[in-house]
Protein backbone atom coordinates (compact mmCIF):
# COMPACT_ATOMS: atom_id res chain seq x y z
CA UNK A 1 0.00 0.00 0.00
CA UNK A 2 2.88 2.49 0.95
CA UNK A 3 4.08 1.72 -2.27
CA UNK A 4 0.97 2.24 -4.35
CA UNK A 5 0.80 6.09 -2.15
CA UNK A 6 4.60 6.83 -3.10
CA UNK A 7 3.58 6.64 -6.67
CA UNK A 8 0.07 8.35 -6.77
CA UNK A 9 2.31 11.14 -5.02
CA UNK A 10 4.59 11.22 -7.26
CA UNK A 11 2.40 11.29 -10.23
CA UNK A 12 0.24 14.36 -8.34
CA UNK A 13 3.35 16.61 -7.87
CA UNK A 14 4.24 15.60 -11.68
CA UNK A 15 0.85 16.68 -12.68
CA UNK A 16 0.55 19.82 -10.49
CA UNK A 17 3.49 21.58 -12.19
CA UNK A 18 1.07 21.15 -15.41
CA UNK A 19 -1.94 22.81 -14.04
CA UNK A 20 -3.18 23.84 -17.55
CA UNK A 21 -3.77 20.48 -17.82
CA UNK A 22 -5.83 20.80 -15.16
CA UNK A 23 -7.95 23.70 -15.90
CA UNK A 24 -8.27 21.89 -18.99
CA UNK A 25 -10.06 19.34 -17.58
CA UNK A 26 -12.32 21.86 -15.99
CA UNK A 27 -13.01 23.67 -19.27
CA UNK A 28 -14.24 20.27 -20.42
CA UNK A 29 -16.25 19.71 -17.65
CA UNK A 30 -18.19 23.37 -17.94
CA UNK A 31 -18.65 23.02 -21.77
CA UNK A 32 -19.85 19.58 -21.63
CA UNK A 33 -22.66 20.22 -19.10
CA UNK A 34 -22.99 23.88 -20.44
CA UNK A 35 -23.80 22.06 -24.00
CA UNK A 36 -26.31 19.57 -22.71
CA UNK A 37 -28.15 21.93 -20.64
CA UNK A 38 -28.40 24.14 -23.61
CA UNK A 39 -29.73 21.75 -26.42
CA UNK A 40 -31.67 20.05 -23.58
CA UNK A 41 -33.67 23.56 -23.44
CA UNK A 42 -33.19 24.08 -27.06
CA UNK A 43 -34.67 20.69 -28.80
CA UNK A 44 -37.44 20.20 -25.66
CA UNK A 45 -40.11 22.40 -27.46
CA UNK A 46 -42.46 20.41 -29.73
CA UNK A 47 -43.89 23.19 -31.78
CA UNK A 48 -44.32 26.74 -32.33
CA UNK A 49 -47.71 27.87 -31.75
CA UNK A 50 -49.68 31.44 -33.05
CA UNK A 51 -52.05 32.43 -30.45
CA UNK A 52 -54.75 34.35 -31.36
CA UNK A 53 -57.38 35.66 -28.35
CA UNK A 54 -57.17 37.12 -25.11
CA UNK A 55 -53.86 36.01 -24.86
CA UNK A 56 -52.02 33.24 -23.51
CA UNK A 57 -51.57 33.76 -19.67
CA UNK A 58 -49.76 31.57 -17.37
CA UNK A 59 -52.65 29.16 -16.76
CA UNK A 60 -53.50 28.28 -20.41
CA UNK A 61 -50.36 28.52 -21.80
CA UNK A 62 -49.30 25.27 -23.13
CA UNK A 63 -45.89 23.21 -21.64
CA UNK A 64 -43.52 22.47 -24.05
CA UNK A 65 -44.80 24.75 -26.96
CA UNK A 66 -43.30 28.26 -28.07
CA UNK A 67 -46.28 30.66 -28.16
CA UNK A 68 -46.49 33.80 -29.79
CA UNK A 69 -49.19 36.04 -29.04
CA UNK A 70 -50.84 37.24 -32.66
CA UNK A 71 -53.03 40.48 -32.87
CA UNK A 72 -53.86 39.48 -36.54
CA UNK A 73 -54.85 36.29 -38.10
CA UNK A 74 -51.62 34.91 -40.41
CA UNK A 75 -51.93 33.80 -43.81
CA UNK A 76 -52.08 30.40 -44.38
CA UNK A 77 -48.33 30.41 -45.66
CA UNK A 78 -47.22 30.72 -42.31
CA UNK A 79 -48.48 27.30 -41.82
CA UNK A 80 -46.92 26.08 -44.87
CA UNK A 81 -43.99 27.74 -44.44
CA UNK A 82 -43.13 26.18 -41.12
CA UNK A 83 -43.38 29.61 -39.24
CA UNK A 84 -46.54 28.25 -36.77
CA UNK A 85 -47.20 24.62 -36.17
CA UNK A 86 -50.63 25.63 -35.63
CA UNK A 87 -52.49 28.83 -34.89
CA UNK A 88 -54.66 28.89 -31.86
CA UNK A 89 -57.93 30.90 -31.11
CA UNK A 90 -59.14 31.26 -27.86
CA UNK A 91 -62.85 32.26 -27.99
CA UNK A 92 -63.06 32.62 -24.22
CA UNK A 93 -64.90 29.90 -21.82
CA UNK A 94 -62.25 27.73 -22.09
CA UNK A 95 -63.16 26.96 -25.78
CA UNK A 96 -60.12 26.53 -28.73
CA UNK A 97 -60.26 26.23 -31.87
CA UNK A 98 -56.72 24.97 -33.70
CA UNK A 99 -55.77 25.34 -37.17
CA UNK A 100 -52.73 23.32 -38.27
CA UNK A 101 -51.83 21.35 -41.31
CA UNK A 102 -49.80 18.51 -39.15
CA UNK A 103 -51.55 15.25 -38.07
CA UNK A 104 -54.98 15.20 -36.37
CA UNK A 105 -53.23 14.07 -33.41
CA UNK A 106 -50.62 16.91 -33.35
CA UNK A 107 -53.71 19.11 -33.06
CA UNK A 108 -55.42 16.86 -30.10
CA UNK A 109 -52.03 17.13 -28.27
CA UNK A 110 -51.81 20.91 -28.33
CA UNK A 111 -55.45 21.20 -27.11
CA UNK A 112 -54.83 18.41 -24.04
CA UNK A 113 -51.65 20.69 -23.45
CA UNK A 114 -53.74 23.35 -23.69
CA UNK A 115 -56.52 21.96 -21.33
CA UNK A 116 -54.77 19.34 -19.40
CA UNK A 117 -51.50 20.24 -19.36
CA UNK A 118 -50.40 18.06 -16.52
CA UNK A 119 -52.14 14.58 -19.01
CA UNK A 120 -49.41 15.39 -21.80
CA UNK A 121 -47.13 12.49 -22.17
CA UNK A 122 -43.93 12.92 -22.11
CA UNK A 123 -42.30 13.42 -26.02
CA UNK A 124 -40.52 9.63 -26.38
CA UNK A 125 -38.11 11.04 -29.27
CA UNK A 126 -36.71 13.96 -26.80
CA UNK A 127 -33.62 13.47 -24.54
CA UNK A 128 -33.99 14.34 -21.08
CA UNK A 129 -31.38 16.65 -19.58
CA UNK A 130 -29.86 13.79 -17.56
CA UNK A 131 -28.98 11.64 -20.49
CA UNK A 132 -28.11 14.33 -22.35
CA UNK A 133 -25.17 15.87 -20.13
CA UNK A 134 -23.77 11.60 -19.77
CA UNK A 135 -23.64 12.07 -23.76
CA UNK A 136 -21.81 14.97 -23.58
CA UNK A 137 -19.54 14.29 -21.03
CA UNK A 138 -18.68 10.54 -22.32
CA UNK A 139 -16.32 11.63 -24.92
CA UNK A 140 -14.16 14.50 -22.49
CA UNK A 141 -14.34 11.42 -19.52
CA UNK A 142 -12.46 9.37 -22.21
CA UNK A 143 -10.41 12.01 -23.88
CA UNK A 144 -9.38 13.21 -20.51
CA UNK A 145 -8.18 9.42 -19.54
CA UNK A 146 -5.81 9.93 -22.59
CA UNK A 147 -4.71 13.03 -21.04
CA UNK A 148 -3.36 11.63 -17.45
CA UNK A 149 -2.27 8.13 -18.27
CA UNK A 150 0.43 10.09 -20.55
CA UNK A 151 2.52 10.08 -17.88
CA UNK A 152 2.26 5.97 -18.21
CA UNK A 153 3.95 6.88 -21.65
CA UNK A 154 6.97 9.42 -20.77
CA UNK A 155 8.10 6.86 -17.75
CA UNK A 156 7.95 4.07 -21.13
CA UNK A 157 9.84 6.98 -22.96
CA UNK A 158 12.07 8.52 -20.47
CA UNK A 159 13.55 4.76 -18.98
CA UNK A 160 11.40 5.33 -15.58
CA UNK A 161 8.68 2.66 -16.38
CA UNK A 162 12.33 -0.26 -16.60
CA UNK A 163 13.81 1.62 -13.28
CA UNK A 164 11.01 1.21 -11.78
CA UNK A 165 9.35 -2.62 -12.44
CA UNK A 166 12.91 -3.61 -11.89
CA UNK A 167 12.67 -2.63 -8.19
CA UNK A 168 10.42 -4.43 -5.70
CA UNK A 169 7.52 -2.24 -6.79
CA UNK A 170 7.02 -4.39 -9.82
CA UNK A 171 4.32 -3.90 -12.73
CA UNK A 172 1.43 -5.29 -11.16
CA UNK A 173 1.54 -2.04 -8.33
CA UNK A 174 3.19 0.48 -11.10
CA UNK A 175 -0.19 0.16 -13.68
CA UNK A 176 -2.98 -0.12 -10.85
CA UNK A 177 -0.89 3.48 -9.32
CA UNK A 178 -1.17 4.54 -13.09
CA UNK A 179 -5.17 3.64 -12.94
CA UNK A 180 -5.91 5.16 -9.59
CA UNK A 181 -4.15 8.47 -10.70
CA UNK A 182 -5.81 8.61 -13.69
CA UNK A 183 -9.47 7.67 -12.60
CA UNK A 184 -9.28 10.15 -9.60
CA UNK A 185 -8.17 12.84 -11.46
CA UNK A 186 -10.92 12.58 -13.86
CA UNK A 187 -13.33 12.24 -11.84
CA UNK A 188 -12.82 14.06 -9.15
CA UNK A 189 -12.66 17.45 -11.11
CA UNK A 190 -15.41 16.71 -12.81
CA UNK A 191 -17.72 15.73 -10.40
CA UNK A 192 -16.98 18.57 -8.19
CA UNK A 193 -17.73 20.72 -11.27
CA UNK A 194 -21.72 19.15 -11.57
CA UNK A 195 -22.05 19.97 -7.64
CA UNK A 196 -21.19 23.65 -7.98
CA UNK A 197 -22.91 23.93 -10.97
CA UNK A 198 -25.97 22.09 -9.52
CA UNK A 199 -25.81 24.03 -5.99
CA UNK A 200 -24.49 27.22 -7.11
CA UNK A 201 -26.80 27.98 -10.49
CA UNK A 202 -29.82 25.05 -9.37
CA UNK A 203 -29.97 24.06 -12.82
CA UNK A 204 -31.94 21.09 -13.24
CA UNK A 205 -28.99 18.36 -14.38
CA UNK A 206 -31.37 15.14 -14.51
CA UNK A 207 -30.09 13.33 -11.66
CA UNK A 208 -29.48 14.25 -7.76
CA UNK A 209 -25.54 14.20 -7.07
CA UNK A 210 -26.06 11.30 -5.04
CA UNK A 211 -26.93 9.60 -8.38
CA UNK A 212 -24.16 11.29 -10.35
CA UNK A 213 -21.10 10.01 -7.69
CA UNK A 214 -22.09 6.14 -9.18
CA UNK A 215 -23.04 7.09 -12.66
CA UNK A 216 -19.70 8.92 -12.90
CA UNK A 217 -17.76 6.31 -12.28
CA UNK A 218 -18.80 4.32 -14.83
CA UNK A 219 -17.81 6.01 -17.86
CA UNK A 220 -14.44 6.93 -15.92
CA UNK A 221 -13.44 3.33 -15.26
CA UNK A 222 -14.11 3.04 -19.00
CA UNK A 223 -12.17 6.17 -19.94
CA UNK A 224 -9.32 4.79 -18.20
CA UNK A 225 -9.08 1.50 -19.00
CA UNK A 226 -9.11 2.06 -22.80
CA UNK A 227 -6.06 4.78 -22.18
CA UNK A 228 -4.40 2.00 -20.31
CA UNK A 229 -5.18 -0.24 -22.78
CA UNK A 230 -3.95 1.70 -25.99
CA UNK A 231 -1.23 3.72 -24.38
CA UNK A 232 0.41 -0.11 -23.54
CA UNK A 233 -0.47 -1.24 -27.20
CA UNK A 234 0.93 2.16 -29.11
CA UNK A 235 4.91 3.47 -27.59
CA UNK A 236 5.18 6.44 -28.79
CA UNK A 237 2.59 8.95 -28.16
CA UNK A 238 2.58 11.51 -31.33
CA UNK A 239 1.12 8.03 -32.85
CA UNK A 240 -1.40 7.05 -30.02
CA UNK A 241 -2.80 10.48 -29.00
CA UNK A 242 -4.37 10.73 -32.69
CA UNK A 243 -5.45 6.60 -32.94
CA UNK A 244 -7.04 7.54 -29.77
CA UNK A 245 -8.91 10.46 -30.39
CA UNK A 246 -10.38 9.20 -33.58
CA UNK A 247 -11.29 6.12 -31.86
CA UNK A 248 -12.96 8.06 -29.35
CA UNK A 249 -14.65 10.64 -31.30
CA UNK A 250 -15.75 7.77 -33.58
CA UNK A 251 -17.68 5.60 -31.11
CA UNK A 252 -19.26 8.51 -29.52
CA UNK A 253 -20.72 9.58 -32.52
CA UNK A 254 -22.00 6.18 -33.54
CA UNK A 255 -23.07 5.69 -30.26
CA UNK A 256 -25.37 9.00 -30.27
CA UNK A 257 -23.87 10.47 -27.33
CA UNK A 258 -24.42 13.69 -28.54
CA UNK A 259 -28.65 13.16 -29.08
CA UNK A 260 -28.06 12.04 -33.16
CA UNK A 261 -30.33 8.75 -33.65
CA UNK A 262 -28.94 5.37 -34.22
CA UNK A 263 -29.61 3.07 -36.71
CA UNK A 264 -32.65 0.67 -35.46
CA UNK A 265 -31.83 -2.36 -37.63
CA UNK A 266 -29.42 -4.31 -40.25
CA UNK A 267 -25.89 -4.48 -39.61
CA UNK A 268 -25.02 -1.23 -38.51
CA UNK A 269 -27.40 -1.59 -35.74
CA UNK A 270 -25.48 -4.47 -34.24
CA UNK A 271 -22.41 -2.76 -35.07
CA UNK A 272 -23.55 0.33 -32.28
CA UNK A 273 -24.70 -2.16 -30.10
CA UNK A 274 -21.33 -3.21 -29.49
CA UNK A 275 -20.20 0.13 -28.17
CA UNK A 276 -20.08 0.84 -24.56
CA UNK A 277 -20.78 4.22 -24.99
CA UNK A 278 -24.39 3.47 -26.13
CA UNK A 279 -24.90 0.78 -23.42
CA UNK A 280 -24.22 3.17 -21.13
CA UNK A 281 -26.64 5.77 -22.09
CA UNK A 282 -29.56 3.17 -22.81
CA UNK A 283 -28.48 3.00 -19.19
CA UNK A 284 -28.99 6.33 -18.15
CA UNK A 285 -31.64 6.91 -20.84
CA UNK A 286 -33.66 4.07 -18.32
CA UNK A 287 -33.02 5.56 -15.12
CA UNK A 288 -34.16 8.85 -15.83
CA UNK A 289 -37.41 7.66 -16.77
CA UNK A 290 -37.53 5.80 -13.53
CA UNK A 291 -37.32 2.52 -14.36
CA UNK A 292 -35.19 0.44 -12.01
CA UNK A 293 -31.46 -0.67 -12.43
CA UNK A 294 -32.36 -4.07 -12.59
CA UNK A 295 -33.98 -3.54 -15.85
CA UNK A 296 -30.95 -2.50 -17.45
CA UNK A 297 -27.94 -5.28 -15.06
CA UNK A 298 -27.18 -6.46 -18.48
CA UNK A 299 -25.96 -2.61 -20.62
CA UNK A 300 -24.23 -2.41 -16.47
CA UNK A 301 -22.96 -5.75 -16.83
CA UNK A 302 -21.61 -5.27 -20.63
CA UNK A 303 -19.71 -2.03 -19.85
CA UNK A 304 -18.26 -2.97 -16.75
CA UNK A 305 -17.22 -6.28 -18.35
CA UNK A 306 -15.40 -4.67 -21.05
CA UNK A 307 -13.57 -2.38 -18.51
CA UNK A 308 -11.78 -5.35 -16.78
CA UNK A 309 -11.05 -6.84 -20.04
CA UNK A 310 -9.25 -3.36 -21.47
CA UNK A 311 -7.53 -3.40 -18.02
CA UNK A 312 -6.72 -7.38 -18.15
CA UNK A 313 -5.53 -7.01 -21.96
CA UNK A 314 -3.57 -4.11 -21.57
CA UNK A 315 -2.03 -5.59 -18.45
CA UNK A 316 -1.02 -8.60 -20.40
CA UNK A 317 0.26 -6.66 -23.21
CA UNK A 318 2.97 -4.75 -21.08
CA UNK A 319 4.07 -8.17 -19.39
CA UNK A 320 4.72 -9.35 -22.81
CA UNK A 321 6.70 -6.34 -23.92
CA UNK A 322 8.61 -6.38 -20.45
CA UNK A 323 9.65 -10.19 -21.32
CA UNK A 324 10.93 -9.21 -24.54
CA UNK A 325 13.02 -6.57 -23.33
CA UNK A 326 10.92 -3.88 -25.35
CA UNK A 327 11.71 -1.66 -22.33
Amino acid sequence: MRTLIDLYMNNFRRMWSRKGMLLLVLAFSLLALSLAVYFTAKFEVRGHLGWIGNGASEAVRPQGFQVTELKEVPRKSALVRGQYDAIVFDEGNGQYRIETFKSEEFRQLVLQAIQHPKQVPPDPSKRGVGTNVAGFLLMFLMLEGLMFMNLFTEDKESGTFKRVIVSSVGIGRYMAAQALFTFSFVYVPTYATIAVIKLAFGLDIGFSLAAYAGLLAVPVALGTAFAWFLLACVEKLDNAMPLASTIILLTSLLSGSFGSRTAGYGTMYWITGLLPQKRFLELVSGLEQNEGISAYAVQLGYVLALTLILLLAGLAVVRRRVREGCY
